[in-house]
C-alpha cells in the first residue's frame, strides 16, 4: 500500500444507505482527505447481493467499502477502525474508559437493533407521522432512548462523548435520522442528543448531498417512503 495515496471509499445513495454514512463521516471528521465513488444500488441484483458494480469492489456484495493502494476493506466498523489508525485526528475518546464504552457502544449498534432497522428503513428526506411500531421496535426504541439521554447528561453533548466527534457518533447518526424521519417517541434528554447528532457539520454535509443526488429507489419492495 502506498500511505500517499488517497483512499477511495464507495458507498451507496445517501438518502438510503445508513451503512454508508457511518465510514464516510468518521472520514469527514477524520482530517484525512479521501475520495468517494457513489454506487448506484438501484439496479439488477439489488437486495441478492449481486450488483456487479459493488462486487468489483466489495466481496461481500455490499457497501461500504474502501481501496486504499492495494488494500480493500468491505466492513463499515473495520474501515472506522482502520481510518482511526491512519488519519491526523483521534477517532476515539482519549480516556481509556471512555474509550472503551464507545466500542461498546459502536459495537452494539453495529450488531443490534434489527427491528428498527426492518422497521424503519432509513429515508433522510422524510418524515411522517408515527406508524404502528411492534413490540420488538419499542424495546430497541427503549434502549436508544437510553443510550442517547444518558450521554447527552453525562456530556452534555454535543456529541456521545462531549465536544469531539468519534466512531460512536458514525454509527448512531443514522438511527437519529430514522427517530426524525419515523417521529419515533423520544424523553428530552434523548431527544436533544438526536438533534445534536442531525445538526452536526458531517451530517448536514452528508444530507446536502442526499438532497442534490436524490432520485426514486424503484427496486425496494417499501417504496412508499422512497417518494
Amino acid at each position: 500500500m502506498n500511505i500517499f495515496e488517497k483512499p477511495i471509499l464507495y458507498i451507496g445513495p445517501r438518502n438510503y444507505s445508513s451503512w454508508s454514512m457511518r465510514p464516510w463521516l468518521a472520514m469527514f471528521w477524520s482530517g484525512l482527505d479521501f475520495d468517494e465513488n457513489l454506487i448506484d444500488l438501484d439496479q439488477e441484483g439489488y437486495g441478492k447481493r449481486q450488483i456487479k458494480d459493488v462486487l468489483a469492489v466489495s466481496p461481500t456484495g455490499t457497501v461500504p467499502a474502501l481501496k486504499h493502494g492495494d488494500l480493500n476493506i468491505w466492513d463499515s466498523l473495520a474501515i472506522c477502525e482502520y481510518i482511526e489508525e491512519i488519519c491526523p485526528k483521534e477517532l476515539w475518546p482519549i480516556d481509556a474508559n471512555e474509550r472503551a464504552i464507545a466500542r461498546a457502544l459502536t459495537c452494539e449498534m453495529h450488531s443490534g437493533f434489527s427491528n428498527m432497522r426492518n422497521d424503519f428503513t432509513h429515508n433522510i428526506r422524510r418524515i411522517i407521522p408515527t406508524p404502528p411500531i411492534s413490540e420488538d421496535a419499542k424495546i430497541e426504541i427503549a434502549r436508544l432512548d437510553y443510550i442517547f439521554a444518558s450521554q447527552f447528561e453525562k456530556y452534555n453533548g454535543p456529541f456521545l462523548f462531549g465536544e469531539k466527534p468519534c466512531i460512536a457518533d458514525a454509527f448512531y447518526t443514522p438511527m437519529a435520522v430514522r427517530c426524525r424521519t419515523y417521529s419515533l417517541p423520544l424523553s428530552g434528554n434523548a431527544a436533544k442528543m438526536r438533534d445534536n447528532l442531525l445538526s452536526s457539520d458531517g451530517f448536514l454535509k452528508w444530507a446536502e448531498l442526499a438532497q442534490k443526488e436524490w432520485q426514486p429507489f424503484k427496486s425496494a419492495p417499501h417504496d412508499s417512503v422512497y417518494e
